[in-house]
């Protein structure tokens, strides 16, 4: 009988598959350029696979090959001739220089392992806490004849009358930037701004917009001040401002508002954070709770919210500062002490300082799961955490998000106590 060697039998059952069909799998880009970036920025971006083939084309494992890729939606299976994506977190090194970084789909089709790429250039941020300094952009003007004199005549005005301690600088370099960078036009505007600010070290810079009031008369004035200490803009609109009064009272606006930085930011954060509780709320009620999962800080053992289908489960998100998420804590304790057929999940959002959140756990000694999702997997948060804590999240035997709350009081404990026992009853 005829010996056939291993490589010529691989060659032989490849020529076989060939031959017979099967699955043939393609992607749009094996890389994905992502140009400039700021040491830890954060991208997500899609690799979309096409099955060119007459079978089934079958996702049998994703495995990045570095803890900075976390992998997002992805298919299991792809139908013939039909396409679908991958999705990717990538986060940028704390490193400055090229970056490439990978990943591994392995899949039933020829070849077997397909490997994608991510690039980034990361540089160096060189804005700090102590600058003051400040960038006024040049006015978008809209619906004036000579709106190209208006722009600078405003641009101008507002420079010369900046308070001393916030020094101008020329807006030449970051418009270029801004202008340049892949995220210009994808991305909310104030971020990419943000980004180069870091870069170039510049502290505040100021985009404004005029334009013909939509009362009839005069102009209506947009003044955005982007902090690059602070992820939020901030912002004033005027309306119907007349047309002589406009440059002063452009001016009159943004030193308040640079005078009241403080609080303007308090404002931002708290308005922001209110319309991504109430989103994430309308996305979380009435649907499956989405998947969470790390190891239990007091025993080590993995634990998901899934292993309590079957109870009703109260998760609690909490942080090491919140004097609130103590006493809601010690709270869970006693609950879960006189009704042992519920369940109780508390989560950390204090990713990287597993010190620190241990240390809190070994003095509160709850009866309860904690865990603390790694840097590598922070993102299974995302579609819970709202950005404050104490945040409480109830799920039914079931697996659906029946109550999604944000804040502290003693009503509300006694409110989801109740709603916890009547799904016992």
């Amino acid at each position: 009988m005829m010996k056939l060697h291993g490589i010529a039998l691989a060659a032989l059952v490849a020529f076989a598959l060939s031959c017979s069909g099967g699955p043939q799998i393609a992607v749009d880009s094996e890389v994905r350029d992502l140009g400039d970036l700021v040491p830890r920025e954060r991208k997500t971006v899609w690799f979309k696979l096409s099955n060119d083939g007459d079978a089934e084309l079958v996702i049998e494992n994703i495995r990045p090959l570095c803890d900075c890729i976390v992998i997002g939606n992805a298919p299991e299976k792809i139908a013939e001739k039909s396409a679908d994506s991958i999705e990717v977190a990538y986060t940028a090194p704390d490193s400055t220089g090229p970056d490439e970084s990978y990943l591994m789909v392995r899949t039933n089709a020829e070849p077997r392992n397909l490997k994608l790429g991510i690039h980034a250039n990361v540089i160096g941020i060189k804005l700090t806490a102590a600058d003051s300094s400040i960038v006024v952009m040049p006015f978008q003007v809209h619906g004036l004849a000579d709106g190209q004199k208006f722009s600078l005549d405003i641009f101008q005005h507002v420079v010369q009358n900046l308070p001393e301690r916030f020094p101008p600088k020329s807006p030449n370099e970051i418009t270029i930037k801004i202008r340049d960078d892949p995220s210009f036009e994808k991305e909310p505007l104030h971020d990419v701004v943000r980004k180069w600010a870091n870069v170039l070290g510049v502290r505040y810079v100021v985009i404004g917009d005029a334009r013909p009031s939509a009362r009839g008369e005069g102009l209506d004035l947009s003044i955005m001040l982007v902090d690059g200490m602070f992820r939020l803009p901030m912002g004033k609109r005027i309306s119907g401002v007349p047309r002589s009064a406009a440059f002063d009272v452009t001016s009159d606006t943004l030193n308040f508002m640079l005078a009241n930085i403080s609080s303007l930011s308090r404002e931002a954060f708290m308005t922001d954070l209110q319309r991504k509780w109430a989103e994430q709320r309308a996305a979380m009620i009435g649907k499956p709770a989405p998947p969470l999962s790390a190891e239990d800080i007091r025993t080590g053992k993995l634990v998901s919210v899934s292993d309590f289908k079957g109870k009703p489960l109260i998760v609690q998100f909490f942080s090491q500062d919140c004097d609130h998420c103590e006493e809601e804590m010690n709270w869970l304790t006693g609950l879960v002490t006189r009704h042992p057929e519920i369940a109780a999940l508390g989560v950390s959002v204090d990713v990287g300082e597993l010190d620190e959140v241990r240390a809190l756990i070994d003095e509160k000694k709850p009866n309860y799961p904690i865990i603390l999702p790694s840097e590598e997997n922070e993102k299974q948060l995302d579609p819970y955490y709202g950005g404050a804590t104490p945040q409480t999240v109830i799920i039914s035997p079931e697996g659906i998000v029946v109550e999604y709350f944000m804040g502290f009081s003693r009503q509300t404990l006694d409110r989801f106590e109740q709603i916890l026992i009547g799904m016992i009853e």
